[in-house]
């Protein structure tokens, strides 16, 4: 059954009485830099998903009980966090804007602005004991969820065994929660093959995308995150940012500099993933932007030199509307 909170992809079949009719429709695969997302994934027990669900949204996980995972991947905001900066355990504020959770097993250069943990286990191995986020120990997580009887017997029933509450099932049944959410778009259904998927100027606003030069960081099954970049390649960004007063240069600004401390890695960050980039504003690692108009405006600016026109901006939103999972579109 699929939660009332999140939404994850999915496979319809129609039924009339009693029958099972199949339309199939012959569609050819267009050749992109961008590819398709699968429209369901298989790869995941339905168990364990459930119970990671609800590992996932327990404050129990934070040292002080007052944050969860979801806490800062919120489900009705596209997996991301509506607040300029993230709020961990002992309200502790990063001056960072998490990014989305959906999609998240697409991004294959690793994960957080900085890709500092190569993948999902990583990050939840680490994020518990981490003073900057849950600020927690495992086996005290662990004694805590082995003392309530519904959860135990849940992953008795997920993973079964003598001691079924471990860190290494609650890892997993989160990790397993965390792929399953997967939000194939209407652009996804074009890529494949149907025509009438996106709207006129949606196509137009892709063209224009590949145009001007976006789709050279935003490309592949997550429209991003498969590779590093320097953030304000032109000009300066962060100059620009604090004329505006929305701050000055913080530590986190250096990106991959301030875990490796080597030069080149100065401002390096991960590009982001675009899928529902329409629904998880605010935007860039630091949130400092508000709209999606100004977010294409400063990347033209700072990432490709250009400045791009209104009405081109207005065309290139109109698709990145287009690549909101179809479960989140207004119906």
């Amino acid at each position: 059954m699929a939660s009332k909170h999140w939404k994850r992809g999915a496979v319809a079949i129609a039924l009339s009485a009693g029958i099972v009719h199949l339309l199939v429709v012959a569609q050819t695969p267009r050749s992109e830099p961008l590819l398709p997302l699968p429209d369901t994934v298989t790869d995941v027990e339905p168990a364990k998903v459930r119970l990671g669900e609800k590992l996932f949204a327990d404050k129990r996980f934070s040292g002080d009980g007052t944050v969860s995972c979801q806490s800062c991947h919120l489900p009705h905001a596209g997996g991301a966090d509506t607040r300029r900066h993230s709020v961990s355990a002992f309200g502790k504020v990063r001056e960072l804007n998490s990014p989305t959770i959906y999609n998240i097993r697409y991004n294959t250069a690793g994960l957080n602005w900085t890709g500092r943990t190569k993948d999902l286990h990583a990050q939840i191995t680490g994020s518990v004991g981490n003073a900057d986020t849950m600020a927690h120990d495992w086996k005290k997580v662990i004694d805590i969820l082995s003392a309530d009887a519904p959860i135990a017997a849940e992953f008795k029933s997920a993973y079964g065994g003598d001691q079924p509450v471990s860190q290494a099932n609650a890892m997993d049944a989160i990790v397993s929660f965390e792929k399953s959410l997967v939000t194939p778009s209407r652009f996804d259904d074009w890529l494949k093959g149907n025509d009438n998927a996106i709207t006129a100027q949606e196509k137009l606003g892709y063209d224009k995308f590949k145009a001007n030069g976006c789709v050279g960081c935003h490309n592949g099954i997550n429209v991003g995150g498969n590779l590093f970049t320097k953030f304000s390649m032109v000009g300066d960004y962060f100059a620009d940012r604090t004329a505006k007063g929305r701050g000055h240069m913080v530590e986190l600004d250096k990106g991959k500099f301030a875990v490796t401390k080597k030069p080149e890695d100065m401002h390096i960050f991960r590009v982001a993933s675009l899928r529902n980039v329409a629904i998880t504003p605010p935007y860039f690692h630091d949130g400092a932007v508000d709209s999606l108009d100004e977010a294409i405006l400063l990347m033209g600016r700072h990432q490709l030199g250009r400045e791009i026109a209104a009405a081109d901006r207005k065309d290139i939103e109109a698709f990145l509307k287009s690549l909101t999972g179809k479960q989140f579109e207004k119906k």
